[in-house]
């Protein structure tokens, strides 16, 4: 059967060597395709006529404080008067104050003893740490009253968060905890393990301070100042005019609805057009349009239950439809407006950042050191490209060495494996004339002089960009200052050399880019029509998947035959092992007969 089997093993081996060849094919695609992309860059007039502009102070900083700059293909080199005096807002409605009710405890009576039980613990803003009180009886008299106990907590408080982080308060007979400024962090109480006076105090082990935007609204409304619910627990309400409406009731569909539901459910409503979060910092709900300028605006008409106007839960003011402002720029003296703080005036792209007293100066000039950088870029990327056919085009080719069959790879190392392979894989793009032809008409494109341009800027070596000598097979090199100069001189010409476009089929009339964009373009199109597209195609048509599949089919037939034959010598070892049984038994009888002849 080996004998048999060598050739299968041939076809699996043509298959193999089709099927890398395919892939060096598709490989150099892959690096024609970078280069294709950045040559459509190079097509175009903007990659040549590139500007910069520098914002200045009257101080000789920067303004980028106030505002950025970026000037576009169609900007006009000069200076430019700048001065922002209002930037673009959203309209926004937001809580008049914290929507969290303070933490306060159940009424006290006297006496109050914290002599043997003087602990608990309070985490702010999640850090815990034990608060010891000072030993003491509070019975009523002078300097053992309720404002008394209140003044120990808030000291022993602030030795260990610091002064205005948490403020204790009396109202009435009851204690309250609540964040001291601007800033409102959760205030979390539990129970010492040990000498705990919770209790006493007025409070349960847990109690907290703020509200949870994502528990549900059911369990948590006793939390906020106001309550949301109404008696039907029907919440509803429009914003610009969208109706909005959540059932939490027991049996309604969105009885387990949270705070951060809602907020959501509003957000992302493309009428009402709003963003609108809880901002856990300030402890405030905001309302805030997605647009910016005069035409925003945000109006909210609470219809059932209490969740917006300045007595809901949320305490957002439902009386007045609040707007946007317009951003506000001086240019060259004359005053501008526009709705958002990102616009665009005389090519020049403006982002607004922050309003100023002074008025910068705004230069515009051209940008050599970026157009510089685009073509050196593109000879980057076509040297690499070249580098890369080129090595396919010269590797060299190790006929003897054949790809391996799976019984061969049984008695080999992986590193003997790979090595081989290698050896296999190499030189089957050699002297390539897909490839080769490839080359020589991108070589073509940039060499040819551009027709109808004046003389000296109708070619690559005009801007400094020759090639270099014949081993290095067409790399590119270039003579910086002699592009510099080009550009410094006449920078529409330069852009014409590589961007000019002809209708007519002469591409000697097409631009450096456009010719080379083209070539690409085609001999890309040729290689997959021979080596196929890659993993991403779903039939494989192209001339060597098309071999693969008559190999396939070769190699299946061959692989029936062989099962054929082989199931043939099986059959007839079969009946020669029967055949020789039988003799066998037969030699055995004749013995035995002849053994008893002998005896008579």
């Amino acid at each position: 059967m080996k004998v048999e089997r060598m050739r299968v093993d041939k076809l699996y081996q043509q298959k193999q060597l089709v099927e890398w060849q395919q892939q060096d094919y598709r490989d150099m695609n892959l690096k024609l395709k970078a280069l294709y992309d950045n040559v459509f860059n190079m097509k175009l007039q903007g990659t040549y006529l590139k500007y910069k502009a520098t914002g200045t102070m009257p101080s000789g900083v920067s303004s980028d404080n106030y505002f950025t700059a970026i000037a576009g293909s169609t900007a006009i080199p000069g200076d430019y008067s700048v001065k922002v005096t209002a930037l673009a807002t959203s309209a926004k409605k937001e809580s008049s104050g914290s929507i969290s009710k303070i933490l306060q405890g159940t009424s006290l009576n006297y006496p109050i003893d914290t002599t043997t039980n003087n602990q608990f613990i309070i985490s702010v803003d999640g850090i815990e740490k034990t608060v010891v009180l000072t030993q003491k009886n509070y019975d009523g008299t002078a300097g053992n009253t309720l404002t008394d106990l209140k003044n120990d907590i808030q000291a022993k408080i602030d030795a260990l968060f610091g002064a205005n982080q948490v403020t204790v308060g009396l109202n009435g007979s009851s204690l309250t905890f609540q964040p001291a400024g601007d800033y409102k962090p959760s205030i979390v109480l539990k129970d010492s393990p040990t000498a705990n006076v919770l209790e006493s105090l007025g409070f349960q082990n847990g109690d907290y301070y703020k509200i949870n935007p994502n528990a549900p609204l059911r369990t948590e409304y006793a939390k906020f100042t106001n309550n949301p619910f109404g008696a039907d627990y029907i919440i509803a309400f429009t914003i610009n005019g969208k109706q909005f409406s959540f059932d939490l009731s027991d049996t309604g569909a969105e009885k387990n609805y949270t705070l951060n539901d809602i907020l959501s459910k509003i957000s992302s409503d493309p009428d009402a057009n709003v963003n609108a979060y809880y901002d856990s910092i300030t402890d405030k709900v905001v309302i805030k349009s997605k647009d910016t300028g005069i035409s925003s605006s945000v109006s909210i008409v609470n219809t059932s239950g209490n969740l917006f106007g300045s007595s809901g839960a949320l305490q957002v003011d439902t009386t007045n439809t609040v707007y946007g402002t317009n951003a506000k720029i001086t240019f060259n003296g004359i005053d501008i407006e526009k709705t958002t703080n990102s616009f665009t005036l005389n090519g020049i792209q403006f982002n607004l950042r922050q309003t100023m007293t002074d008025t910068a100066t705004l230069r515009v000039e051209s940008d050599i050191d970026g157009v510089v950088a685009n073509i050196k870029g593109f000879i980057d990327k076509y040297n690499e490209t070249i580098d890369a056919i080129n090595a396919k085009l010269s590797e060299e080719r190790y006929r003897d060495y054949l790809p391996l069959t799976d019984e061969q790879k049984k008695d080999m190392k992986d590193t003997d494996i790979k090595l081989w392979e290698e050896k296999a894989k190499s030189g089957l793009l050699r002297s390539d004339s897909l490839l080769s032809g490839i080359v020589d008409k991108m070589r073509q494109a940039l060499y040819t002089p551009v027709s109808g341009l004046r003389s000296d800027m109708d070619s690559l070596s005009e801007i400094g960009i020759t090639t270099g000598g014949y081993w290095e097979k067409g790399k590119l090199h270039l003579d910086e200052s002699k592009l510099r100069d080009a550009l410094a001189k006449d920078p529409n010409a330069v852009a014409k050399l590589f961007t000019v476009f002809s209708d007519d089929k002469n591409t000697d009339n097409d631009g450096i880019a456009v010719r080379l964009y083209n070539v690409i373009k085609s001999g890309m199109d040729s290689i997959t029509d021979k080596a196929g597209g890659g993993d991403y195609q779903l039939y494989d048509n192209s001339l060597l998947g098309k071999q693969v599949r008559d190999i396939n089919d070769r190699i299946s037939i061959m692989e029936d035959q062989l099962k054929s034959i082989e199931d043939r010598y099986y059959r007839q070892f079969t009946q020669m092992e029967q055949a020789i049984a039988a003799m066998n038994q037969q030699s055995m009888w004749l013995s035995q007969q002849l053994g008893m002849g002998g005896q008579g």
